[in-house]
């Protein structure tokens, strides 16, 4: 008499018919990741140009943040490039800069309490301009000139 194994011991049939499932759960979980924008990021076909220019318009839902002096947003250009770090530094002054960190290419993170940190963890920040403020890095964020104009951000970003 051939003895039955016991309940917790999955038949390969099972086995591969479970497996299949949750392949299929996590790539559709991923292509839904993957569709949803990160907080504080816009996409290039969602900017409005303007005599070659990046027009940001403040009364924008997408852009309120940057109606408040000591935050900022990323935009991202392309998909080949790291995002544009836009950043409100005052009242009258904004500023837009690359946001990749001139030490080894790490991501800078948004900033907190006035300081943009670099992804790395190696230690290297910078103000809301852009300009280093601790090393390891040994320059400034690469900048665009940025003006603003009754509630619109103009940034003068090399397109194309």
């Amino acid at each position: 008499m051939q003895s039955m194994p016991p309940d917790y011991l999955l038949d390969r049939r099972k086995f591969l018919s479970d497996s299949g499932r949750l392949l299929v759960m996590i790539s559709s979980f991923g292509a839904l990741a993957c569709a949803c924008k990160k907080e504080g990021e816009s996409r290039l076909t969602e900017l409005v140009i303007e005599k070659g220019r990046l027009v940001l318009d403040l009364n924008e839902s997408r852009y309120h943040s940057l109606n408040t002096v000591g935050n900022g947003l990323k935009i991202e250009i392309t998909r080949q490039e790291k995002p544009l770090i836009v950043t409100r530094v005052s009242e009258t002054t904004v500023a837009a800069f690359s946001s990749q960190c001139t030490h080894a290419g790490y991501e800078i993170l948004l900033p907190e309490q006035g300081v943009l940190a670099c992804s790395s963890g190696h230690g290297g920040a910078f103000d809301l301009t852009g300009q280093l403020l601790s090393g390891p890095p040994k320059s400034n964020l690469p900048s665009y000139p940025t003006q603003l104009i009754a509630n619109r951000i103009h940034i003068a970003y090399p397109l194309g």
